[in-house]
C-alpha cells in the first residue's frame, strides 16, 4: 500500500495563459487530498470517499471514460493509464481542499491517484509522463484544459513559486514573499463546474484568433509572437480582440510579478493582481458579479494589497495578497458584507507554498 499527499494549487498570476503557450506563476499549497491506495484480489476498483461517506465499486478491467460523479477522476485515470491488471485497486481518500473552489481539487485527486498507482505497481513513470496522463484523464470529462494544475501539483517546492513557461515547458523557482506578507484564498461559495461553463469556448476563441493572425503573418504561431498593434489591426472580431489582449497583457504581468519577487518590492504585486482581475472580468469575461464585488470589497481593507479571481473562473476563489495577517474582525466584516450583497457564505484559507506530491509506503 501507499499513502499519497497530493496538494492543491494556487496561482499568483497568469490565468488562462497556460493553454496559450504563456507564462504562469503558481505554487502547491498545504491544503491537500490524502489517499491510501492498495491492491485487492477481487479485480475491482473499490473507492471510498471518507468526507462524503460514500463507497462505489467497478470492474477494474471494464472501465470507460465518465463525465459524472466523483468516481470519474479515478476511472478516467485508470482508462488513461490503460493497465492490464490481474488484480484490483482499493482507494480511501479525503482532504481539506474546497470542492469547486478553483484550487484544483479534481487535479489533486487525479494526480495523487496516478502517482499512487505508479508507486505500487512500479510503473517507472516520470513526473512529465504522469502530468500528461492526468491531463488526459481530466480532459476525458470534457474539459479542454491546460496542464498548469498538474505541473504545479507534481513539481511544487516548499517556499517557492514556480514560473512555468508553456512555450518551452521550462520551470524556474522564485522565493515566496517574506513572512510579513501573506496569501489568502477567499472561497466565494459560488461553486463552478468548468465543463458546464464557457471555459472550452474561451480556448476555442483563442485558437481561432491565432489562426486569423497566422493567415496575415505566417511567423505568428502563439500569442508570444504578437503585439497589441497586431491585435488591433489584424483581428476584426471584437471578442477575439478582447481575449487576445488579455493573454498578451497577462504574460507581461507575470514578468512584472517575478521582477517584484526578485527585488523584494512586494508592494508592486497587489496592483498587478487587481489589473489581472479587471482583465479577467472585462476582457476574458470569466468573472461573476459576486466575485467582482468581493474583489472590490477587499480593497476597503488596508492590509489587502490586491486580489483577483483565481482558476478557470465563473465562481470559486479569489486570491488575496496582504501586508500582515487578516484579523478575525477584518475577515468577519468582509464576510458579513458579502453575505448581505450576495446571499453566499464566504470562507477563508491562508495558504503557503509546499512540496508537490509525496508517496510513502505503508
Amino acid at each position: 500500500m501507499v499513502y499519497v499527499k497530493s496538494p492543491g494549487r494556487a496561482n499568483i498570476i497568469g490565468e488562462h495563459t497556460d493553454y496559450n503557450h504563456g507564462l504562469v506563476l503558481p505554487f502547491a499549497i498545504e491544503q491537500r487530498i490524502d489517499l491510501i491506495i492498495g491492491q485487492n484480489k477481487s479485480g475491482a476498483l473499490r473507492l471510498f470517499a471518507k468526507d462524503l461517506d460514500e463507497y462505489v465499486e467497478w470492474n477494474a478491467n471494464q472501465l470507460k471514460f465518465m463525465d459524472k460523479g466523483w468516481s470519474r477522476y479515478f476511472i478516467n485515470a485508470m482508462v488513461a493509464l490503460n493497465l492490464d491488471l490481474s488484480v484490483g485497486v482499493d482507494v480511501v481518500f479525503g482532504g481539506n481542499l474546497p470542492q469547486g473552489g478553483g484550487v484544483s481539487s479534481s487535479s489533486a485527486i487525479t494526480c495523487g491517484f496516478i502517482a499512487g498507482i505508479n508507486f505500487i505497481f512500479k510503473l517507472g513513470l516520470s513526473d512529465e509522463e504522469m502530468i500528461k496522463l492526468a491531463s488526459q484523464a481530466e480532459n476525458g470529462i470534457g474539459l479542454d484544459g491546460g496542464i498548469m494544475d498538474q505541473t504545479s501539483i507534481f513539481k511544487g517546492v516548499k517556499g517557492k513559486a514556480l514560473k512555468i513557461d508553456f512555450l518551452d515547458h521550462t520551470i524556474e523557482q522564485y522565493d515566496m514573499p517574506t513572512s510579513e506578507f501573506s496569501f489568502y484564498l477567499l472561497n466565494s461559495g459560488q461553486k463552478h463546474n468548468l465543463v458546464e461553463t464557457e471555459y472550452n469556448q474561451r480556448r476555442a476563441t483563442c485558437n481561432k484568433a491565432l489562426k486569423s493572425l497566422n493567415k496575415s503573418n505566417s511567423t505568428i504561431h502563439t500569442f508570444r509572437d504578437v503585439s497589441l498593434d497586431d491585435i488591433q489591426t489584424k483581428l476584426i472580431d471584437p471578442i477575439e480582440q478582447k481575449r487576445s489582449i488579455h493573454i498578451i497583457q497577462e504574460n507581461e504581468r507575470v514578468k512584472h510579478v517575478i521582477g517584484a519577487l526578485r527585488t523584494k518590492d512586494y508592494h508592486k504585486i497587489g496592483p498587478l493582481l487587481l489589473e489581472s482581475h479587471t482583465s479577467l472580468s472585462k476582457l476574458y469575461e470569466v468573472s461573476t458579479q459576486e466575485i467582482d464585488y468581493l474583489v472590490q470589497r477587499c480593497q476597503e481593507e488596508s492590509k489587502i494589497l490586491g486580489s483577483r479571481i483565481m482558476g478557470g473562473g465563473f465562481g470559486g476563489c479569489t486570491i488575496c495578497f496582504t501586508n500582515g495577517k487578516l484579523s478575525k474582525k477584518e475577515f468577519n466584516g468582509i464576510q458579513k458584507d458579502y453575505m448581505i450583497k450576495t446571499g453566499l457564505h464566504l470562507t477563508i484559507l491562508e495558504i503557503s507554498a509546499c512540496q508537490g506530491i509525496q508517496c510513502f509506503p505503508v
